[in-house]
């Protein structure tokens, strides 16, 4: 499978949508994540309407997190061991009942533990899915176009962020909030259908049982000195930088102007659209060294909102980490696909997830409660000065500042 390049070998994205299996892979994801992207707006919306207090939007949001990280390793084994096209679709129909259930709850006045019960299974069945759907791509594109394709779904990841809240507003105008979580429901469902018909993906034949393919999938993920002190950085990115952004922002920035919040998080969405579009069509020499230097714009926003900076100003900050952590995400993910063998390559992506997203609960948890004690301006000065000394620590690194793509066989 071949994607036309320009004159100066440049991927055009429109011939990705021309082979057949990645178009198809690309719709059950486009559909899936525009659902995805109205459940953070839509859960807030819904939990004010109940009049629940904002711990109920924190255990929520854990909830979904928090399985997902205790199993995904075992979803990469059974991803690297079975083929992937029915556990992606096994996934996507349990998660699509969960937001279904999820949107019932809040719809027919049921205790939300109801709804906390469904989110947990929508995270124990994305901790299936999402290494089925990471080791699937290589089977949809040849090498020298992962990249191009990272960068395509991660510019439509931009593109659904922005629809999300205006999916969710509008779901809100013409019914209870929850009905965006319907939306999001049925949007796994089509998802699944998308992806009936297309190739297995078949497993590599072996037989370990998990322990030996989880011990397989770390031995791999250590080959690669660069991911894994990435891996380290991110996890205390998120649960140091993220999270308290993200919890305390809100609170903020309303304070500041009326839907203040929403235009930080569509300005988010639109860095992350350009910057996907833009780094899938750089030919880097030193991708990895980009990516780590991307990480620094994480510390923008958290800076601003403590100086005390004003809407105008956080949005560029919001612009410019979204299209950080694009870049992040595009050549990170393309440089573990080109370097890692298929037949461990679901078990390293999920066990480089893990380690990113393991502390993720914790911080959503931990945040308010310190900024209960000294004020929410220090927690955000410690986030925006964390950024700087990760990242530093990264490009410290000559494995890390050396590593470039793989030289093409002839």
């Amino acid at each position: 499978m071949s994607v036309k390049t320009t004159e100066k070998g440049t991927p055009e994205f429109s011939r990705l949508l021309k082979a057949p299996v990645f178009r198809r892979f690309f719709l059950s994801r486009a559909i899936s994540l525009i659902g995805d992207a109205v459940v953070p707006t839509a859960l807030a919306l819904s939990l004010v309407a109940r009049d629940a207090s904002a711990v109920w939007l924190g255990a929520m949001m854990a909830a979904a997190i928090l399985p997902k990280v205790l199993l995904l390793a075992l979803g990469g084994v059974a991803a690297d061991r079975l083929p992937k096209q029915p556990l992606m679709i096994a996934s996507s129909i349990v998660c699509g009942l969960a937001q279904l259930g999820t949107a019932a709850t809040f719809i027919g006045g049921m205790s939300l533990w109801w709804g906390l019960a469904c989110q947990i299974v929508f995270g124990m069945s994305m901790a299936i899915g999402y290494p089925a759907m990471f080791g699937y791509l290589p089977h949809c594109v040849d090498s020298k176009n992962l990249g191009a394709a990272n960068a395509f779904i991660g510019a439509w990841t931009g593109m659904a962020s922005l629809l999300g809240p205006t999916v969710a507003a509008v779901s809100a105008a013409l019914g209870p909030p929850a009905l965006a979580l319907a939306v999001d429901g049925v949007s796994f469902l089509v998802s699944a259908a998308l992806l009936v018909g297309l190739p297995y993906g078949g497993p590599t034949g072996r037989t370990e049982g998990a322990a030996a393919g989880l011990r397989e999938g770390w031995q791999a993920l250590r080959g690669l000195s660069w991911l894994l002190r990435m891996t380290v950085v991110d996890s205390l990115i998120l649960l140091l930088v993220a999270a308290p952004f993200m919890v305390l922002g809100p609170g903020i920035v309303q304070h500041l102007t009326p839907n203040g919040w929403a235009l930080l998080m569509v300005s988010f969405a639109a860095g992350e659209l350009l910057g996907s579009l833009a780094c899938g069509r750089l030919r880097l020499r030193r991708p990895i060294l980009t990516a780590a230097l991307g990480l620094l714009a994480m510390g923008l926003p958290p800076l601003l909102l403590a100086a005390g900076a004003g809407v105008p100003a956080l949005c560029v900050a919001q612009f410019l980490a979204g299209a950080g952590i694009a870049a992040y995400g595009v050549l990170v993910n393309t440089a573990i696909q080109q370097n890692v063998p298929a037949d461990r390559l679901s078990r390293v992506g999920a066990i480089s997830s893990i380690g990113s997203f393991a502390f993720l609960p914790l911080g959503y948890v931990l945040a308010p409660l310190i900024a209960g004690v000294v004020g929410p301006e220090p927690v955000l000065w410690i986030a925006a000065i964390w950024t700087v000394a990760s990242v530093s620590a990264l490009v410290a690194d000559r494995t890390l500042r050396e590593f470039g793509p793989p030289v093409a066989s002839e």
